[in-house]
């Protein structure tokens, strides 16, 4: 309950152009990092151990640019929309709906079509420019 009054007290400003520049400069070099280079050396890794070598002693890189790609996968997703600030996002709340609707159409055996849809809503707020976005995702089931 503490952390949700002291991420109320975040107050709203407005972000300079050459903090913006600053931020937007530090999250590419974070991303590329944190989540490009360890992406691409999984891949590579995988593919010399399923098809050249099979040795048991390519799983420890793996497993450790697996970690570094899992944390700058995480810090990718929290990065600020307004203000670029690499994780920097608090998500605040989060919602799953489901949704059904029926179609006109009916399907071979004559039955009405469902259209499944599964929505899920995030909302966050920025520690450093305070602003509250919302992350909407439709995914059809």
């Amino acid at each position: 309950m503490k952390k949700l009054d002291d991420i109320k007290k975040i107050k709203e400003r407005e972000v300079s152009e050459k903090e913006l520049k600053e931020n937007e400069k530090d999250a590419k070099i974070h991303k590329l990092t944190l989540f490009t280079i360890p992406l691409i050396l999984l891949i590579i890794l995988s593919l010399i151990y399923i098809f050249i070598f099979k040795l048991d002693y390519l799983l420890i890189p793996f497993a450790i640019f697996f970690f570094v790609f899992l944390f700058g996968y995480d810090s990718n997703q929290r990065t600020c929309k307004n203000c670029k600030k690499w994780n920097s996002v608090v998500w605040i709340d989060n919602r799953i709906i489901l949704k059904t609707t029926k179609e006109d159409k009916k399907n071979i055996l004559g039955k009405d079509k469902k259209k499944r849809e599964k929505i899920s809503k995030a909302v966050g707020k920025c520690t450093n420019c305070g602003k509250e976005f919302t992350v909407e995702k439709i995914k059809k089931l």
